[in-house]
């Protein structure tokens, strides 16, 4: 069995010799019985399964409750992303503020320069659904 074997099953089957297939476990003994690293390897496999195989630590309460109040700070630290980031990227406050000026203004004289004059008596552009309609503030029919 070569060394790369070795730690490919190894890594499969841990280091309890008795979880390997009886038909690997005499090439492994072999290549254990020559090789020190794959010893060492065995090794610190051995360990790595008792830790797995043992009892979980126990928990304090005081260190949980430091630990969640740090990731509440950073949390809190770190700041969101707002809308306004999302769409137009990083950028300076008084950037962003004159980009929003400058669209509300184009906005605004397109908005005038679109709409046509009306010679129209006041109150007459309104549109109504019929002529007959009365208004409840002065009771004439328009």
């Amino acid at each position: 069995m070569t060394e790369s074997q070795f730690l490919r099953h190894l890594a499969e089957f841990g280091a309890d010799p008795t979880r390997w297939p009886p038909e690997l476990r005499a090439g492994a003994e072999t290549a254990l019985a020559t090789d020190p690293t794959l010893r060492a390897a065995q090794q610190r496999e051995a360990a790595f399964d008792r830790r797995l195989t043992g009892a979980p630590p126990d928990i304090d309460d005081a260190r949980l409750a430091r630990l969640l109040a740090r990731v509440g700070q950073a949390a809190r630290a770190t700041p969101q992303e707002t809308l306004m980031v999302l769409l137009l990227g990083r950028m300076p406050r008084w950037t962003a503020a004159a980009l929003c000026m400058a669209l509300l203004t184009l906005g605004w004289q397109a908005g005038h320069r679109l709409t046509a004059p009306t010679n129209q008596p006041r109150g007459a552009e309104v549109a109504l659904l019929s002529d007959d309609v009365t208004t409840l503030f002065d009771g004439d029919t328009r």
